[in-house]
């Protein structure tokens, strides 16, 4: 056994993963209102008569939402940063097959450019077959995983044409783009809850397994 001290972390993984579904249904009112963006472009495009004050109120409402989706993506970085810290710190408690990287490394690696890209799914992959005391046979990692790389994606392309955009054209283009990334954003929170739940549990069943085998109980991990 390491001399790491395994220290359970449900309760912080809860809020976790609540403030998760709170930013994915954000991030669904934010598709419906770029959606109603889109559709005045649309209508502004055909020569169509477009209501000012409906079109200032909605640039408003998203102005609004795109802030709360600025705080939201901060404070979750933060404390998903903080649970992958926590998670790899447990795993070091493992004796066999524990993460070959340290818990700050397993967390500042999401900072690093292009390393970040794929990275932290090695590490997480590490941590959670760590848990599991064998080779991981969850889809739930490699969804989370192309739903972070493809969130990515979506999100240059959505920040290039943004940037560029000045016709009512240049503005069609990067309104379907941010549909597209809001959409991603809630795919991506979804499967990041997901792996955040079924790591921590593999993490509680470890810890649970193994105070039994202390007290000489075989208990086979499932």
């Amino acid at each position: 056994m390491s001399n790491s001290i395994f220290k359970k972390s449900t309760g912080f993984t809860d809020i976790l993963i609540s403030l998760i579904f709170l930013s994915a249904l954000l991030d669904g009112v934010a598709v419906v209102k770029d959606y109603q963006q889109y559709e005045l472009l649309i209508s502004a495009k055909n020569g169509l008569d477009v209501n000012m004050d409906e079109a200032g109120s909605l640039l408003v409402y998203l102005f609004l939402i795109n802030v709360t989706q600025l705080g939201f993506s901060i404070v979750l970085g933060i404390l998903f940063l903080m649970w992958v810290y926590r998670m790899c710190r447990n795993a070091h408690c493992v004796g066999d097959g524990k993460p070959t990287v340290s818990p700050s490394w397993a967390a500042g690696v999401y900072l690093i450019p292009v390393l970040n890209m794929w990275k932290p799914y090695l590490i997480m992959k590490e941590i959670y077959e760590a848990f599991r005391q064998r080779p991981s046979d969850s889809k739930v990692l490699p969804l989370w995983w192309t739903a972070w790389v493809l969130s990515s994606a979506v999100g240059c392309f959505t920040s290039h044409y943004m940037s560029r955009a000045e016709t009512v054209g240049e503005l069609l283009v990067a309104s379907r783009w941010a549909i597209a990334l809001d959409a991603s954003l809630i795919v991506l929170n979804v499967a990041a809850a997901q792996m955040i739940y079924v790591v921590n549990e593999a993490s509680v069943e470890w810890y649970e397994v193994t105070q039994y085998n202390d007290l000489g109980v075989y208990w086979e991990l499932v």
